[in-house]
């Protein structure tokens, strides 16, 4: 499965409209790899999007995701053994 985990959405971006917090972006990417670790589906992470008016938003709102992915990584490492 592939996904792209666009920064757009988060409230601080200029084109994205969605206006979710980080702890909206943080429940749809946990919506996602939950969604593919409940099917045993290997997932491939694309980071994309991000236009906020701060770097260092848009850094964060993809270093969350990179976070929640780590997680699950590890829970499939486990998985695996």
């Amino acid at each position: 499965m592939f996904y792209l985990a666009g920064a757009d959405p988060h409230e601080g971006d200029r084109l994205g409209r969605l206006k979710l917090t980080y702890d909206g972006l943080l429940a749809r990417d946990r919506r996602v790899f939950e969604w593919a670790w409940a099917r045993r589906l290997p997932l491939a992470l694309s980071m994309g999007g991000g236009y906020g008016h701060d770097i260092a938003t848009t850094v964060q709102v993809q270093m969350n995701t990179f976070d929640i992915a780590a997680e699950y990584w590890r829970r499939w490492q486990n998985a695996a053994r």
